[in-house]
């Protein structure tokens, strides 16, 4: 988890100074999985997000003593400080499913406007998140093959809110693959796909064929923005085509 997120979440900065120091320790914790704090290492910690540097004299008291008691002088490593198992099985509680999220994708619209074209169905919501984290992390053969899935779901979409789905099934009731629905979809009379969005169907395929297949080829953000105004306007199209909006 990005500190700034962390920082968000709890509201950090309407803590007060220990319960500032727990929360930063106990992420810190999360991160490197040290679990013995030096007075100097929690003031480094606190100085490094933008928070003063504290008296320590005062914070040690405080953090060891009193009715703000969060830690121990630690037996095992002299001259450090570590968590009260109580507090920390609390912070583990409270905090600790947020290290654990397999769930939750990290994006901002970085290549596809969310808040137009999610919210239709969970599990394009999810392949939309995907690329565009992809996107933003610089891993563009993985952008680049979910790029292609969605293109294809979406074709597929439309096909069955058009009620053709028989058009790109083969006889075993099996889709066929995307080059064969491409190949139909360009030409298909009820779909009635706009020249200006259909003429760009082979290179999505492409892009996400070469990321996918080619043994020597790695895309680059080029290979992605050289499509992505295309790729807009074909979402916005198929969209429609499929019920989606």
């Amino acid at each position: 988890m990005k500190i700034l997120d962390f920082i968000e979440m709890v509201d950090l900065k309407n803590k007060t100074e220990v319960e500032r120091t727990k929360l930063l320790c106990y992420y810190h914790f999360k991160e490197t999985n040290i679990s013995q704090f030096t007075m100097t290492m929690i003031c480094n910690i606190l100085e490094q997000c933008g928070f003063n540097k504290p008296n320590v004299s005062r914070l040690k008291d405080k953090l060891i003593k009193g009715k703000e008691k969060t830690m121990l002088l630690s037996k095992t490593v002299k001259g450090t400080l570590e968590f009260i198992p109580a507090v920390f099985q609390g912070l583990e509680k409270e905090l600790g499913g947020t290290w654990n999220d397999t769930q939750t994708i990290d994006s901002h619209s970085e290549l596809i406007e969310e808040c137009k074209f999610c919210g239709k169905r969970p599990y394009i919501d999810r392949l939309i998140r995907q690329i565009n984290f992809t996107y933003a992390n610089n891993c563009f053969d993985a952008c680049a093959v979910l790029m292609r899935r969605l293109f294809e779901v979406l074709l597929v979409l439309s096909y069955q809110n058009n009620n053709i789905e028989a058009a790109i099934t083969n006889s075993q009731g099996n889709h066929l693959m995307l080059e064969g629905i491409v190949k139909d979809a360009v030409q298909n009379k009820t779909l009635n796909i706009s020249s200006r969005v259909r003429k760009n169907f082979d290179s999505f395929r492409e892009v996400g064929n070469n990321s996918a297949h080619s043994i020597t080829y790695t895309a680059g953000k080029k290979d992605i923005d050289d499509i992505k105004i295309n790729y807009r306007v074909m979402m916005e199209e198929i969209y429609n085509k499929s019920g989606l909006i």
